[in-house]
């Protein structure tokens, strides 16, 4: 897959697409192909070709080169360069000068672990190692390109040396660089805000930069840690793609540039603003890792190619293709009045309907009867749960069902004892009156006594060894970013210290339970990306449990995650966030492909739609093996429908679910083309036995059910009447 030609030009080369780059003849890495399978690498024509450029610096005096215009693999400033770098920093001269040569290379079998960071798992990979150096200040970098043999995922990543005997100051430490030939692209990206993340937004690339990223201490719900390039006019089935992602969970940038000559430039890390990282000699720092694929197909060939890709090499596991369980949540049925009797009446409840677990809600805590106190205090309140947790725990097992429980674990109330004792834990700035989110503050896990302090609250709880599930909640973007317990020239690296210290919380717990379901949530999608789910196998998506909302935030993060890390319920109706007013089905169809699905409702809500909730969550029961590991593709959207089509891993069954919005009289006939059939077998629906050719399907359509406001006829399928409809087609393979 890697090979190298005597002149040091470089292919990685599989199934899927090649990429190429060499070594100039002034020692810079030159960039020259990205794209499509080359079936001679080595021999790649250059994009760029060395000529006059009136009014430009030549580099070091070498005619017609000149770096302003010259795609590179890992671009520097201040040596005829002027766009943004991948690397920045000061010197021991005070100057922010540096130029990287190419030093040697190693190529390795599989691919090595990122020391204190998650990233992808090898297997059936190369790793590509580009050792390059500033011979001046002895900065060393060395670049890692791994490939895989099965995927189309190009992974990077970037760790710098000081091999000087000066301090050297980075300001910019991006992991990948990726400079794109002219052509009239345009960027995908997901934007939003809580309850309504994952939007989706498609913009010509400007003159100038484009950047997304955040400065909030998490990938955030403002911008998603991914982008995608592509031609102008790209479809789910037409046009060229090229998307990145960080295996990152904190402040990031995604960067796309288009220079003074129509170059594309696409920089990916850690974000610079706010970012300083001290390098003393003998010391290194590593970059998270960037992922990029290439695509040319459109964007359902991309998606497929991440859906694989992440459910196999970067969620953990243990979980791969295991179907979830479904479950009830207490908390629309208590909020913050909970007690062990209610608890256990929930799980009677949860038996009833046929849920298969009992998720414990916030509120079980000392002192926890609102969200202005307790937060830190990771001890069953004793008037409420006087046999604690792990008592608790058994009980509601004993019942036949599993037990699940809810954290908190990085935030603390100002109002709590935790805080009482060691004020000190928490991120703050001297002589400043810190910022409150959720009448909560952020733990300071750049520490080691607090990472300790929280491993063995939680410990203490999951050891009792009856916890099947934990939702670990994060309510609050950091403010006041400092601690205590690093020095005043360090300052600007404490975002990134706390999220090395995350991780490293995380990999305890998870290492020591890696039967317990752990799923990711922040205020629903505010830190939803691949680093948190290196360690937990799904994620709380959005607090958006009305239908409508929820499907365009599903439909957005499709492009890059797959349905397997997902999780939904059935929420309240009128919805919490909007006041919509919603059937359970069409609440429960907008979660259908979701790997996990429950209900968190009143009992009252429950007893009211009994039988309803029944069937659905036996259709969860009995459809968990077949949310795992299939293929999903988006067949329509536009402003009043949804369609999406879910194929099982061993395509024997097709679910087609259909969203109406609103209704309105003498409308069309809708059809939706559906993909990825067998064209001669035949696919019977399971609503009434009738068979269709899969040529038929994908090429002449199925017809949509019809939403009808007068008279109905028997021989037409309708919908039910009103807004916010749906329809759940099954096809079973012949």
């Amino acid at each position: 897959m890697i090979t190298v030609s005597k002149d040091k030009t470089f292919s990685l080369t599989n199934r899927y697409f090649s990429y190429v780059f060499r070594v100039s003849p002034e020692g810079i890495l030159e960039h020259l192909h990205y794209g499509g399978v080359l079936s001679d690498p080595l021999n790649v024509t250059a994009h760029h070709l060395r000529t006059q450029r009136e009014v430009s610096s030549h580099f070091q005096g070498s005619q017609y080169f000149n770096l302003s215009d010259t795609p590179q693999e890992f671009p520097c400033f201040g040596t005829s360069d002027y766009r943004f770098p991948a690397l920045h920093g000061r010197n021991s001269d005070g100057n922010t000068v540096f130029t990287l040569y190419y030093k040697s290379h190693d190529i390795v079998k599989d691919k090595p672990a990122l020391k204190g960071l998650p990233s992808a798992r090898g297997g059936d990979s190369e790793t590509l190692i580009i050792k390059l150096e500033d011979p001046l200040h002895k900065l060393g970098v060395e670049l890692h390109y791994t490939i895989y043999e099965d995927y189309g995922v190009l992974a990077r990543s970037a760790k710098f040396q000081n091999n000087g005997e000066k301090n050297i100051q980075l300001q910019h430490a991006f992991s990948s660089s990726l400079d794109l030939p002219q052509n009239d692209y345009e960027i995908l990206h997901l934007h939003g805000t809580w309850s309504r993340e994952f939007n989706e937004e498609r913009i010509d690339v400007p003159k100038g930069r484009f950047v997304i990223d955040s400065s909030r201490g998490t990938s955030s719900a403002a911008h998603n840690p991914f982008i995608a390039i592509m031609d102008k006019g790209t479809t789910e089935d037409v046009g060229r793609v090229y998307a990145t992602t960080l295996v990152y969970s904190g402040n990031f940038a995604l960067s796309v540039e288009r220079g003074e000559f129509e170059d594309v430039r696409l920089l990916a890390g850690i974000n610079p603003f706010n970012f300083h990282w001290r390098l003393k000699p003998g010391q290194s720092f590593q970059t998270p890792e960037a992922l990029h694929v290439y695509a040319q197909r459109g964007l359902r060939s991309m998606s497929h190619l991440w859906h694989d890709f992440i459910r196999d090499r970067v969620s953990p596991t243990r979980f791969r293709h295991v179907p979830r369980s479904s479950y009830l949540n207490t908390w629309e049925a208590a909020y913050f009045d909970i007690d062990e009797d209610k608890v256990l009446d929930l799980a009677d409840t949860a038996k009833s309907i046929g849920a298969q677990m009992l998720v414990l809600d916030d509120g079980w805590f000392e002192g926890r009867k609102d969200d202005t106190s307790s937060l830190g205090d990771w001890i069953a309140d004793k008037d409420r749960f006087p046999s604690g947790i792990p008592s608790l725990a058994s009980k509601v097992k004993a019942k036949g069902l599993k037990f699940g429980i809810w954290f908190e674990p990085e935030m603390v109330n100002p109002k709590s004892i935790l805080y009482e004792k060691h004020p000190d834990w928490a991120l703050h700035v001297p002589g400043r009156k810190p910022s409150l989110g959720r009448n909560q503050l952020t733990l300071d896990l750049t520490r080691d006594d607090v990472i300790d302090y929280l491993f063995e609250q939680i410990d203490d709880i999951l050891s009792c060894g009856d916890i099947d599930y934990v939702k670990w909640d994060m309510n609050r973007n950091m403010t006041e970013v400092g601690s205590a317990g690093i020095s005043n020239n360090r300052q600007r690296e404490v975002s990134h210290r706390y999220i090395l210290g995350l991780y490293k919380l995380l990999s305890r717990l998870t290492q020591k339970y890696p039967d317990i379901v752990f799923e990711n949530c922040a205020s629903g999608g505010n830190r939803f990306d691949l680093g948190m789910l290196s360690f937990m196998p799904q994620g709380w998506i959005s607090d958006m449990c009305d239908p409508v909302g929820r499907m365009d935030i599903i439909n957005g993060a499709s492009y890059l995650y797959p349905l397997d890390v997902t999780a939904a319920y059935i929420g309240p109706s009128p919805n919490h966030q909007n006041g919509r007013v919603s059937s359970v089905q069409t609440r429960f169809m907008a979660g259908v492909f979701c790997a996990a699905r429950g209900v968190s409702l009143s009992t009252a809500d429950i007893e009211a739609h009994k039988d309803e909730i029944r069937h659905w969550v036996s259709l969860a029961n009995a459809t968990s093996a077949d949310m795992v590991g299939g293929t999903f593709d988006r067949l329509v959207k536009n402003q009043n429908e949804v369609c999406w089509q879910y194929t099982t891993r061993d395509k024997s069954t097709i679910y087609v679910v259909y969203f109406h919005i609103l209704s309105a009289p003498n409308l069309p006939f809708r059809r939706a083309h559906l993909v990825g059939l067998d064209p001669q077998s035949k696919y019977i629906l399971q609503e009434n036995g009738e068979a269709y050719q899969g040529d038929a399907l994908m090429g002449s359509g199925m017809p949509m059910p019809y939403v009808a406001t007068g008279q109905v006829r028997d021989d037409v399928r309708y919908m039910d009447k009103g807004d916010f409809s749906s329809h759940l087609f099954v096809f079973e393979k012949k």
